[in-house]
């Protein structure tokens, strides 16, 4: 008996731990991940990687909630065409991770075509096992 209890202990020790904080490389393939969503219009990727009260902000101004993000690009208002990425700084604070780009972006609003060059802030929290944004902000360069 005393053995399982031994075993039980360290299971749920490394169990803990395996799961609280999250992997530092994982941060950078959510990101990409993020980008392939938006250009393809995957919702339910898009789903799972938005936090639920997550804010994202555009370079025009517009703050859109989780909702209104997935929304508008399933009826057609944003279509991204292109997201290449030039720059990108990665920081990594406990369950919170802090990412810096700098991209162009091809993109359709409300059928006309938009090229911008962005600087982007994102917000990404571990929780649940996997990171989700929490913020994103973007300025036109």
């Amino acid at each position: 008996m005393r053995y399982i209890l031994i075993f039980l202990m360290l299971f749920a020790s490394n169990e803990v731990s395996a799961f609280s904080m999250p992997p530092s490389k994982s941060i950078d393939s959510v990101v990409v991940a993020l980008d392939r969503a938006l250009l393809a219009k995957d919702s339910i990727s898009l789903k799972r990687l938005f936090d639920d009260n997550m804010t994202y902000g555009h370079s025009n101004g517009w703050i859109q909630t989780k909702s209104d993000v997935v929304n508008d690009l399933f009826n057609g208002k944003i279509t991204y065409k292109q997201i290449a990425v030039t720059e990108k700084d990665i920081k990594v604070s406990g369950r919170y991770a802090v990412v810096r780009m700098k991209a162009d972006v091809d993109v359709t609003v409300s059928n006309t075509p938009v090229h911008v060059r962005l600087n982007i802030l994102q917000v990404w929290r571990w929780k649940h096992r996997h990171y989700v944004l929490i913020a994103r902000q973007s300025v036109k360069i």
